[in-house]
C-alpha cells in the first residue's frame, strides 16, 4: 500500500478532489505507514492548498520520484500551467513578469518566449506583462476520464 497511497495522493491532486486527498491522509496516518514519496507528495498537495504555487513546484521539482509518480507530477505541474493560462488572464489585466514566472513554475527567460507565443503582450521597460484572454480551453477529456479510471481502480484494491 506505501507504492499506491502516493499514486491516489497524486490522482486526487489531479482531479481537484482535495477532500479525498485529505481523508487518504487521514487513513494513512491511522495505519501508521510512511514514506519520503507520501510525504513529498502531501508536501505538494499542501502547497496547492495554500496557493503556494512557486513551493508547490519546488516540491515537484526537488524530489525524486519514482516511475510511476514522475508521469503523475509531471501532469500536475502540466495542468496547473494551464489552469494558470486561464486563471491569470482573468484575474489580472496587467502582471510582473517575476510574480507569473511565480505561478507558471518557470525561470522569467523560459516563460516569456512561451506567452508572447501565446499572444500576451511584454512591455520590457517596466516588466510587465499584458495576458491575452483565452477563447476555449480544451482540457482532453480521455486523459481525465483515464485518470479518474485510475483512481476508481485504486479504491477496489484498497479493499482487499
Amino acid at each position: 500500500m506505501s507504492t499506491v497511497y502516493p499514486i491516489y495522493l497524486a490522482s486526487c491532486l489531479l482531479k481537484d478532489d482535495i477532500q479525498s486527498a485529505r481523508y487518504i491522509r487521514k487513513r494513512i496516518k491511522s495505519q501508521g505507514l510512511h514514506t519520503t514519496e507520501i510525504d513529498a507528495i502531501w508536501s505538494v498537495i499542501v502547497a496547492y492548498i495554500q496557493k503556494s504555487y512557486s513551493n508547490m513546484y519546488s516540491c515537484i521539482d526537488n524530489y525524486s520520484w519514482s516511475d510511476l509518480m514522475q508521469v503523475l507530477v509531471g501532469r500536475i505541474k502540466e495542468n496547473m500551467r494551464n489552469q494558470m493560462l486561464i486563471l491569470i488572464p482573468n484575474v489580472y489585466t496587467s502582471i510582473e513578469l517575476n510574480q507569473a514566472a511565480e505561478f507558471f513554475g518557470l525561470q522569467e527567460n523560459e516563460l516569456l518566449p512561451e506567452l508572447m507565443n501565446r499572444g500576451w503582450k511584454y512591455d520590457a521597460n517596466t516588466k510587465i506583462l499584458c495576458p491575452m484572454k483565452p477563447g476555449s480551453f480544451n482540457s482532453s477529456l480521455t486523459n481525465d476520464y483515464q485518470i479518474s479510471k485510475l483512481a476508481d481502480i485504486v479504491i477496489q484494491l484498497e479493499k482487499f
